[in-house]
């Protein structure tokens, strides 16, 4: 079904138009202009208003928005720069204005929010009014900085997403408990300006089991991280040249990525994770690598490599990870590969594009269940025990095709 309505109207021409799901009602002026709500069906949830020309959306423009309208968007709306959220707005997303100030009224219903390309430079005082938020994004917008203390009172606000702003710090002002520590599961803090981070500013989020850092220029991780439910940590795309995991309790943690870093070894003390099942150092700076380094992690099931400057991998060894399935050095400078001792039941090896001239097939372990040697002085591969028997390796001619610094370990 689509319901038109057209208008004269100074700046353009008003209309609404509905479908059976949602409304969109455009060119939007003055607060005369509602009148069109009196025509949105009452079985629609959403309402877009798109290309209004205010520059201050105020309480008498929204609170007459049909209590049946569960989501209202805002979008192309580039003279907005100040928005009036009242009381009775459930879900809130802006996108693409010009929007600096956002009051929102007392004992809002709001419970999800979203603002997308704006020119707030931080989060709105008038959070703290949002007491039953539950969803916060602000992403590429201007935001400067995070004070965890702004959302102290937000107390059942579970997921906090500000991505791709000009975040350059972190910090935590308050001197009371909030009631935030017990709800925060989730923040995003990527693609922003970050240089270094107090991890034990986190500590206090006690229900966080997802921290994302990547994407920033971080070369500097401070204090330690003590949580018992942090479950994955993302500090890839950084510019750290260490990280010293020594003191950090994490007994939750089952993924740690590092990728895109600068990193030459891996983490002190990493070797005392034993939940991690995923660590990813894959475009690093790693030139030598012992698996003995992480023979302690007794639950790591993936170790990926890749794409750093591996001249030598020692792999035949007693010490080694318990239940680990895959191990993934493609992308590197190995010219040998000794796989005769390997003391799990079934180990994938992917080890393509390096420099492999060395390496006894014949000699290898029975659990490495399969093996994928492709691009290398000697190319060798089996996907199955039972392909393995029938197998050969055979020498190149030495053209390798490489494919350094492509979009397999940059992309």
């Amino acid at each position: 079904m689509l319901f038109l309505l057209g208008t004269a109207n100074r700046m353009g021409s008003l209309r609404l138009q509905c479908s059976k799901q949602y409304c969109n009602l455009y060119d939007l002026t003055t607060s005369e202009d509602t009148f069109t709500y009196q025509y949105i069906p009452q079985h629609v949830e959403v309402l877009c208003i798109e290309n209004t020309v205010m520059e201050h959306i105020d309480h008498a423009i929204l609170e007459g928005v049909p209590s049946s309208i569960q989501v209202l968007i805002i979008t192309n709306a580039f003279a907005l720069r100040w928005i009036s959220v009242p009381w009775a707005v459930k879900q809130l997303m802006i996108t693409t204005t010009n929007l600096r100030r956002m009051d929102i009224e007392a004992n809002n219903s709001l419970s999800y929010l979203a603002v997308t390309v704006c020119d707030l430079v931080k989060v709105p005082d008038s959070i703290k009014h949002a007491r039953g938020l539950e969803w916060l994004h602000i992403t590429s917008c201007k935001l400067l900085g995070l004070n965890i203390a702004s959302l102290c009172d937000n107390v059942r606000l579970g997921v906090l997403s500000l991505r791709r702003n000009k975040i350059r710090y972190v910090v935590n002002t308050s001197t009371r408990h909030c009631g935030l520590y017990d709800a925060l599961a989730s923040v995003t803090l990527s693609e922003n300006l970050l240089t270094t981070v107090s991890m034990e500013l986190f500590n206090v989020l006690v229900r966080m089991d997802g921290l994302y850092l990547h994407n920033n220029r971080i070369r500097t991780l401070a204090g330690q991280l003590i949580h018992g439910a942090l479950a994955v940590l993302r500090m890839d795309g950084n510019k750290l040249s260490s990280v010293d995991l020594c003191g950090w309790t994490v007994p939750s943690l089952v993924s740690l990525m590092l990728d895109r870093n600068n990193l030459t070894a891996v983490p002190l003390c990493v070797n005392h994770f034993t939940n991690i099942s995923l660590l990813s150092m894959r475009s690093n700076r790693l030139s030598n690598f012992t698996i003995e380094s992480v023979a302690g992690m007794s639950s790591l099931r993936e170790l990926d490599l890749s794409c750093n400057t591996l001249k030598t991998v020692m792999l035949s060894t007693a010490h080694f990870p318990a239940d680990l399935e895959m191990l993934n050095i493609d992308y590197n400078n190995l010219e040998a590969l000794d796989l005769s001792f390997v003391p799990v039941r079934s180990l994938e090896v992917y080890v393509s594009y390096n420099l492999i001239s060395s390496f006894d097939a014949c000699g290898a372990s029975r659990n490495v269940s399969k093996l994928l040697m492709y691009d290398n002085f000697i190319i060798c591969a089996w996907h199955t025990s039972s392909v393995r028997e029938r197998a050969r390796c055979n020498k190149t001619d030495g053209s390798v095709r490489r494919l350094r610094n492509g979009e397999f370990c940059y992309g």
